[in-house]
């Protein structure tokens, strides 16, 4: 019997998370391990843990985690390091399994199919008294190049869900880069020159109950930030491998078509080669969300001023980088946008917000701070459309 590692982050959900671990204990697969990541919870989620593990004498299966604050992304990281099972499923502390066969169901699936990287399936929705509100059905998974241009298409936002049950080995090489460090979608490997997905199915059963209510995590102005910034992330950096001629047409056409639930057999037009209309796109995806009200966020702002200014220009990431300031990663998003929305962002971003009204396709850059240019350059969504020069060339062609 193959061991299933849990991966629970968890802030402030006292009132919640004791309905989670139910939900979990009541499997009839007992092969598991909970790995409780406490992203620095300020209520007594520490103290209503502790009191579950001591009753239930769960010590031997249950492994309680405290980091400081650094949200949910970072503390699924941490917890990574204490992984012993052959499949990962991360399960968030206001959220519940199904059923009690979920998790034998799920480890079965993936016994059966050893060549598949991870399994998906339908949403159970259920509000804040645990009440089903309905079924979200989950598109059908198509490891096809038609659906990576739709990814693009459906303005960055992931096509399928978060929600999966993973190969261990799968959950560390990959699922580890596009989601847990780029708040990417975790299906989706985009690399310097390529594009593939993931080895995942769908299967015919929920394994998952997902609570919405207003306190969710995109109902609150710093949320639907962090949301955008993946989306964007995404859409961007696959715009360098696809173009879609009447964007936002076939849109509209593909949002029928998903209605409809004919995604099998949709199929979006589509050329292999950049994308031409970048500053139309990007514009497009914000307002999406934002409207006119996109205008409140330097940083969206910039981010359109940058597609929308093609000329070449150079700019010198030494001359800005104060070594002090942070470099961001995708796993950081929620401190940034809380800075973002304070107008406290270390002083490097503003600089670059300047220069990305301009515009710029170079940068020049230290050998040593090449990956930190590289990062920040993925972390602002201008990543892989600015050419990074080493100092040292710079002093060559002199």
């Amino acid at each position: 019997m193959k061991k299933v590692s849990i991966l629970m982050p968890t802030y402030n959900d006292a009132d919640t998370i004791c309905e989670t671990l139910d939900s979990i204990c009541s499997q009839n697969y007992n092969n598991w391990e909970l790995i409780i990541i406490d992203d620095g919870s300020s209520d007594n989620t520490k103290e209503v843990i502790n009191t579950y593990i001591e009753k239930n004498n769960l010590n031997k299966k249950i492994k309680y985690v405290f980091q400081e604050n650094q949200d949910q992304l970072r503390a699924l990281i941490n917890g990574m390091q204490y992984i012993t099972g052959d499949y990962v499923y991360i399960l968030h502390s206001d959220d519940l399994l199904f059923d009690q066969n979920s998790v034998s169901k799920a480890a079965a699936y993936l016994d059966e199919h050893p060549k598949i990287d991870g399994i998906i399936g339908n949403l159970t929705i259920i509000d804040e008294n645990s009440n089903i509100t309905k079924t979200e059905e989950v598109l059908n998974y198509i490891n096809a190049e038609k659906t990576i241009a739709t990814q693009l298409l459906w303005l960055g936002r992931n096509l399928y869900v978060d929600v999966a049950f993973h190969r261990k080995e799968s959950f560390e090489k990959k699922v580890y880069n596009n989601y847990l460090t780029w708040n990417k979608p975790f299906w989706l490997n985009i690399e310097k020159d390529k594009v593939s997905m993931l080895n995942i199915k769908k299967v015919d059963f929920s394994f998952y109950k997902y609570r919405v209510y207003s306190g969710n995590y995109a109902n609150n102005e710093v949320g639907k930030l962090c949301l955008i910034n993946g989306e964007l992330r995404t859409a961007t950096q696959l715009m360098k491998f696809y173009n879609i001629p009447l964007y936002k047409l076939q849109y509209i056409i593909f949002r029928i078509f998903s209605k409809l639930k004919l995604f099998n057999i949709y199929k979006p037009i589509y050329q292999k080669k950049e994308t031409t209309n970048k500053a139309s796109i990007v514009e497009y995806i914000i307002k999406k969300r934002y409207q006119e009200d996109y205008k409140n966020y330097e940083f969206l702002v910039s981010l359109i001023n940058f597609y929308k200014n093609k000329e070449h220009r150079t700019i010198n990431f030494e001359q800005i980088y104060n070594r002090k300031d942070p470099i961001y990663l995708g796993n950081d998003l929620r401190i940034f946008n809380k800075q973002l929305v304070n107008h406290s962002l270390p002083k490097l971003y503003y600089d670059m917000f300047k220069e990305m009204d301009k515009g710029f396709d170079e940068i020049i850059v230290s050998k040593e701070n090449e990956k930190k240019v590289e990062d920040l350059l993925k972390f602002l969504c201008i990543y892989p459309y600015v050419s990074i020069r080493s100092s040292k060339d710079e002093k060559k062609d002199s």
